[in-house]
């Protein structure tokens, strides 16, 4: 089976239904002439979704303030294929989204080591839904434009808690907390660098499998990889096991497993790392732990080895980290 032909979470359907009911657009004809066996698939949900854009004249469906016009997708998409870095399309990203939907609107800011977008809003927080449906509009394309797939360190909703919230963290490959300040999402800035080299034909190979293709990018613990950082996020880094191991617990072989990683731009060492780094960012900016104590959680035999393994993912040392987002926060205080 295909990435495509996987099923779409029910509240997802539930959700797009709700927009479509807003404006008093019957759906169920639209349903049944997309899936008449019922079967609602990640590319029958792409057509279902594109059918309602057309019919309500929004790719947002009602959610924005300004309606997202049919094709402004897709005007973004070949506005952003020829910058020349990660940083800059989705910086045109967010510039071309805030125009056309006019709020929540968007923001990238890139400080000690992290990228967070982050979203306001001017009166109350939107549905769930909305912001979820922004967030791959946005990340989809610019996941195309790395090669791979952007793990999301944070991912924050303004709003409450939807029913079905667990598909939310399903899809986004992380934990989604609700009722924040601040919906943002949160990524290691060292993917902001890599340089763009996507073509117009192969752009349009893309857009021709949009929107439901902007699904598959974040079914994060889904696929092998995301479910073997979802088995590396619930154990300490001492306990991790080696790669063959990993091989083992998922029944494949080594090279598979290699090749799978590769497919998605990353290595099982690049994964440990970068679990490492979130996990030393969070104890260093969230708790009093001490740094001997934070280098022996990550699993390092010696503080020095932390120490160094540290200035390597962030040009600064754990001491200087913390003091400078504790000074961060005290200026935001």
């Amino acid at each position: 089976m295909s990435k495509l032909d996987a099923p779409i979470a029910e509240i997802f359907m539930e959700e797009a239904f709700a927009c479509a009911r807003s404006v008093a657009l019957d759906v169920a004809p639209i349903a049944r002439r997309i899936a008449p066996d019922g079967q609602m698939t990640l590319a029958r949900y792409g057509e279902l979704w594109f059918a309602l854009a057309q019919e309500m004249q929004d790719e947002m469906l009602g959610m924005t303030t300004h309606p997202m016009r049919p094709g402004s997708f897709a005007l973004m998409c070949h506005a952003i294929r020829s910058a020349p870095s990660l940083e800059k399309a989705s910086e045109r990203a967010l510039w071309a989204l805030n125009l056309m939907i006019g709020a929540p609107r968007g923001e990238l800011i890139l400080r000690n080591g992290q990228a967070r977008i982050s979203f306001t809003d001017d009166g109350p927080p939107a549905s769930a839904f909305a912001y979820r449906t922004l967030l791959i509009v946005l990340l989809g394309p610019i996941c195309w434009l790395a090669r791979r797939r952007l793990p999301l360190i944070q991912v924050a909703f303004r709003c409450v808690t939807p029913e079905g919230a667990e598909a939310y963290s399903r899809l986004f490959g992380t934990q989604v907390q609700f009722g924040a300040a601040t919906t943002q999402v949160v990524i290691d800035a060292a993917h902001f660098a890599l340089p763009i080299n996507r073509s117009e034909a192969a752009l349009k190979r893309y857009l021709k499998q949009a929107p439901g293709n902007l699904l598959v990018g974040y079914r994060g613990m889904d696929d092998t990889i995301g479910q073997i950082r979802a088995l590396l996020t619930r154990q300490p880094p001492r306990d991790w096991p080696n790669f063959d191991s990993v091989a083992r617990q998922f029944r494949m072989s080594p090279s598979t497993l290699r090749r799978q990683f590769k497919d998605q731009g990353q290595s099982y060492r690049g994964l440990k790392s970068e679990l490492r780094v979130a996990r030393a960012k969070h104890l260093l900016a969230e708790t009093d732990t001490s740094v001997a104590e934070v280098a022996d959680l990550l699993g390092y035999a010696e503080p020095s080895a932390f120490f160094r393994a540290f200035q390597s993912w962030v040009a600064t040392s754990p001491a200087q980290y913390r003091a400078s987002i504790r000074s961060n926060a005290s200026l935001l205080d």
